[in-house]
C-alpha cells in the first residue's frame, strides 16, 4: 500500500531544503511512483535525436507546443538548436517544457541554480511561480541553499 502524502495535494512554488530528510524522501517516493519528474541540471536527452525529436518523443499526448512555449519563456527556435548549442537555461526550460506536457502534477528541480546565472535565477523563480498557478501544479525546489526560501516567489517547507 502506498503512502499517502500531503505533497501530492500541493499547487505551488516550494523551497525544500536538501538536508530535509523528510521532505526530501517524500518527494523521492513520489518519483518512485512515477508521480513526480525530476528536472536536473543535464538534461538526460535522448543522444542520437534533435532536440525537437527528443520534445516529441515525451509530447506522447500530442499536446500543442505552440501553446505551452510561451508559459516556459522558450523560443521555438531553441528547439531547433543541437543540443550542444543550448545554454543550461534553456536546457532547464526544456525540462519544464517536458515536464508540462508529461502533465505531471508534481515537478523537483534539484541542483539547477548553481549552472545559471544571477538574472537566470531572477527569471527562473517567478516563471516557476507562474507555471505553477497556471497549470494547477506543484513545483519543489531543492536546494542547499536556505535565502531562496525567503524570497516572495516560493513557499519554505
Amino acid at each position: 500500500m502506498e503512502k499517502p502524502t500531503q505533497l501530492t495535494k500541493s499547487i505551488g512554488f516550494f523551497y525544500v531544503a536538501k538536508d530535509n530528510e523528510t521532505k526530501t524522501s517524500e518527494l523521492s517516493l513520489l518519483l518512485s511512483q512515477k508521480k513526480a519528474i525530476l528536472i536536473r541540471a543535464q538534461w538526460p536527452s535522448v543522444p542520437f535525436l534533435s532536440v525537437m525529436d527528443n520534445v516529441s518523443l515525451a509530447n506522447k499526448k500530442g499536446g500543442d507546443l505552440e501553446d505551452v512555449l510561451p508559459y516556459v519563456q522558450l523560443p521555438l527556435s531553441a528547439l531547433k538548436k543541437d543540443r550542444t548549442e543550448l545554454t543550461p537555461f534553456e536546457e532547464l526550460k526544456i525540462q519544464l517544457l517536458l515536464a508540462l506536457l508529461s502533465e505531471r502534477q508534481t515537478l523537483l528541480i534539484e541542483n539547477v541554480l548553481s549552472t545559471l546565472t544571477t538574472k537566470e535565477v531572477q527569471t527562473l523563480l517567478p516563471l516557476c511561480q507562474e507555471i505553477a498557478e497556471q497549470f494547477a501544479v506543484a513545483i519543489y525546489l531543492i536546494h542547499e541553499d536556505e535565502c531562496f526560501a525567503h524570497t516572495p516567489y516560493t513557499t519554505y517547507l
